[in-house]
């Protein structure tokens, strides 16, 4: 019997560029364990073993990924997803056995784990032992192929285990949220955007960066094997305590990501071993940002090749920045397959060597969320490499216990006291680096003659840095605070400090720039100013004079202000007369502040918010009807009596839209509803799995045509354009190139997904009152056509109004102007209708 006939197939995609590259290398070395990805956990505490099989069982359920087979048609790879995979956890128990044989033992069966080749034409390249090694302690020991499974997917399937242990453990249902889409569904968006061209500048650049670079490669102690190895050893060095709060302290100061930090110093140890100042080494690229692609298990890492050039005479942060700027320019372009770029280049092929790179860097936090789930915590343990990929593969790693340096090398190329000499350099490179960042490269150490251990000092304390002002200098009468607020003004805004006078909006700010600010403003004077005080007036002489107030407090001794114990907060974004009408926005109140500033100076506009991580904790334990009701029962305390709209985006009009279901039963005066991008969530409900599919990557196939359009008209360039992908800017983030994501940003995301969840529990009642729908160009006209799926609950009359551009764009400039019209027009209709009064001498336009 065929292996076909042994499976019921769920569907059929292409594969991915990075899933192809490990096909290849598996064809071209059957069996060979260098793909093989292992992984050692601990998990300390009470668990149950059946648990943990049952967990894995869903997770096996829920990610396509683990359910996947590859196939060749035609000269042409494919992955089948199955319907169901039966997942075995294998167990040992060492509880008998000495424990100080334990960690021998472990390692051992760790090496024999992973030494075993996957079936890649059967489904789920994964296993999983479970050793116990105590009533309270065991070892969990994974091993998956690198064509289903890369590092960050560690991270994913360590959370998604302990959720659900801990959720089975407590006899409830893991609360873990829906997968938007599977793997197979990115797989066809990638073929999408290799077939629109838009990947030909990206080729181009690595072609010009790339076509003259010698092999770079470190002199090895035995001769190179004629056919390339992957047999090899680790060895480990501990950073000193420390480190990690200089390294952060280093990086803000330098304006720069760690992991530019760690390319730095890489680049400046290899010059001082080899002499060599045109360096060149690669870097994977974790290739996640979308929120949707941050869930899934699955293979989206990519290679790059890091061109370095290095200035002997140049100071360490003049390197560094020299280094910012490759990084920068690589993340930029890092979309492109790193197979093509060496495909492109056309080398001669060499089976004794990597491609175009044989070193490689990883600098990073551990992927696992070292965390205690319920009655048990799972930790982080470092784990053998299975084949050494590279001739060495640099890893700088940071734990909850502390940062690491890993070097996984050829020994058949490389003896261990050459690594370890290599390995001192690094680390006395990163010591000089951070203590004495105006030294000359020129000035360090160089690669030992013989055999010794250069010193390293990563412990000591930083120089005080007298130009960083601190929390009690700028008490009134010091001026310190303004100039250093005017700083990180223009260097978010991206203008000169002479030109940071006046409005922070109309500066070029927008919502994301100022939650930056104000976490640079944290981060620098220690006090965090309330986002509330900023938008009462962001102007810089208002804001620095907030920022005073909330550092006097600070001296003096003010208890901080806290939440005290509730859901929902309430913002005021402009206020008004007392009995005026109220637009009561929810969440994002930084885009809905420039709606304040487009309506008349007789409407108040409030916004109803989730303030802080202790909020968000006790919503997740609320159901969508109790969040309603208490933001309903917090505009009523405020504004009870005075005419009322309610207005959302997308979940945010649900909510807005239950909120004023509540408001009206209590007999408040609604006026009405506007919701933007809204669909009515039982409509997504009912549509099966493959309409849902088609249903998402229509979507994100003429978003992506949306943006091109606008790069094509010019009114985006390459940059901007990289940035509207959720997946380019994260990219960004994580390699310095973009500000890395605030609290308030992370925890936004966070409460509105947490709303779609529980909205898609809560059918939606016939509305008797006025609702005006807005939409954006993310939907067709038969979204209009069919009122966003909302016909037969709303009036048959309700208006849809368009707005220009993409969804994220509504409540930008041109849709905020649009919505405020029609929103401000609509209350005075209603006001001439009702009678409701406008004070004499009210303005009409701001």
């Amino acid at each position: 019997m065929e292996i076909a006939q042994l499976f019921d197939f769920v569907g059929r995609f292409p594969t991915t560029s990075a899933q192809q590259r490990f096909w290849f290398q598996e064809m071209a070395k059957p069996g060979d364990i260098e793909l093989n990805i292992a992984v050692r956990w601990e998990l300390r505490g009470a668990f149950r073993v059946a648990d943990i099989e049952r967990a894995m069982q869903i997770i096996t359920d829920r990610h396509e990924m683990l359910r996947t087979r590859f196939v060749e048609e035609h000269g042409e790879l494919r992955q089948e997803v199955v319907t169901g995979v039966r997942f075995h956890l294998g167990v040992v128990d060492l509880r008998a056995v000495s424990p100080k044989d334990h960690d021998a033992r472990v390692a051992a069966m760790a090496r024999e784990l992973a030494a075993e080749p996957f079936d890649l034409t059967r489904p789920c390249q994964l296993r999983m032992s479970l050793v116990r090694l105590a009533p309270d302690r065991a070892a969990i020991l994974i091993v998956a192929h690198h064509i289903a499974f890369d590092g960050f997917s560690i991270g994913v399937l360590g959370n998604e285990l302990g959720l659900t242990v801990q959720a089975l453990s407590e006899n409830r249902a893991p609360d873990l949220p829906e997968l938007a889409l599977q793997y197979g569904d990115y797989a066809l968006w990638e073929k999408e955007l290799e077939a629109s061209g838009a990947q030909e500048e990206d080729g181009l650049f690595w072609e010009r960066k790339l076509k003259d670079a010698a092999y770079f490669e470190l002199e090895t102690d035995f001769p190179r094997p004629a056919i390339r190895t992957t047999t090899g050893k680790t060895l480990i060095k501990p950073f000193p305590a420390g480190f990690d709060a200089r390294m952060t302290a280093f990086n803000k100061s330098a304006g720069i990501s760690f992991f530019t930090l760690g390319a730095a110093v890489m680049s400046a140890a290899l010059h001082r071993w080899s002499g060599k100042t045109d360096i060149l080494f690669a870097s994977p690229v974790a290739g996640r940002t979308d929120t949707a692609i941050e869930q899934l298990i699955g293979v989206f890492i990519n290679t790059l090749a890091l061109r370095i050039e290095v200035h002997p005479d140049d100071s360490l942060l003049d390197h560094i920045s020299r280094v910012s700027a490759v990084v920068k320019e690589a993340v930029l372009h890092q979309a492109y397959p790193f197979d093509k770029v060496v495909r492109r280049l056309k080398r001669p092929r060499d089976a004794s060597r990597r491609p175009l790179v044989s070193l490689n860097l990883n600098m990073q936090r551990v992927f696992l969320q070292e965390r205690r789930y319920g009655a048990f915590e799972m930790v982080s343990v470092p784990s053998h490499m299975p084949g050494v990929f590279y001739d060495m593969n640099i890893q700088i790693i940071g734990r909850n216990a502390g940062w690491k340096l890993m070097i996984d090398y050829n020994d058949a190329m490389f003896s261990k006291q050459t690594v370890d000499a290599f390995a001192d350099l690094l680390l006395a490179t990163f010591d000089i680096t951070l203590s004495e960042p105006a030294r000359s490269l020129s000035t360090l150490p160089l690669r030992p003659q013989t055999r010794r251990r250069v010193p390293h000092a990563l412990s000591a304390p930083l120089p005080e840095d007298d130009a960083l002002p601190s929390p009690h200098d700028d008490l009134p009468g010091r001026g310190i605070v303004a100039p250093a607020v005017r700083q990180i003004w223009a260097d978010i805004l991206g203008i000169p400090v002479a030109e940071c006078q006046g409005d922070f909006f109309e500066l070029g700010g927008y919502s994301l720039r100022v939650l930056r600010m104000l976490a640079r403003v944290e981060a620098q004077f220690g006090k965090r100013v309330p986002l509330a005080a900023f938008l009462s007036d962001p102007t810089l002489d208002g804001f620095s004079r907030a920022l005073r107030e909330a550092l006097q407090d600070n001296a003096h001794g003010a208890a901080p202000q806290g939440t005290d114990g509730r859901v929902i907060e309430i913002m005021t974004l402009h206020p008004a007369h007392a009995g005026s009408p109220v637009i009561a926005t929810i969440n994002q109140p930084f885009l809905y502040h420039a709606m304040a500033r487009n309506l008349s100076d007789d409407l108040e506009v409030a916004n109803v918010f989730v303030p802080d991580e202790a909020a968000f904790a006790l919503l997740k334990e609320m159901d969508f009807d109790a969040i309603a009701a208490e933001a309903a029962r917090r505009l009523r305390a405020r504004y009870s009596g005075r005419p009322m709209v309610l207005c959302g985006q997308c979940v945010d009009g649900l909510l807005g839209l239950r909120i004023s279901q509540k408001l009206a039963e209590a007999g408040e005066h609604i006026l009405a509803v506007a919701m933007i991008d809204t669909w009515e969530p039982g409509r997504f409900v009912r549509m099966t799995r493959l309409e849902r599919i088609v249903a998402r990557w229509t979507i994100r196939a003429r978003r992506w045509g949306h943006y091109l359009t606008e790069k094509a008209a010019g009114r985006i360039g390459w940059a901007e354009l990289f940035r509207k992908s959720n997946l380019g800017n994260g990219m960004m983030r994580r390699l310095g190139m973009a500000e890395p994501k605030t609290e308030a940003e992370r925890l936004a995301i966070a409460v509105n997904a947490q709303l779609v969840r529980m909205s898609r529990k809560h059918p939606f009642d016939q509305y008797e009152g006025e609702v005006v729908l807005f939409k954006t160009r993310a939907h067709t006209e038969a979204a209009l056509r069919l009122s966003f799926g909302w016909s037969g609950l709303l009036a048959a009359d309700t208006p849809v109004y368009p707005l220009a551009g993409w969804h994220e764009d509504a409540l930008l400039k041109s849709g905020v102007e649009r919505i405020s019209q029609v929103l401000e027009a609509r209350v005075n209709r209603c006001r001439e209708a009702c009678a409701v009064p406008v004070p004499r001498g009210a303005q009409h336009a701001r």
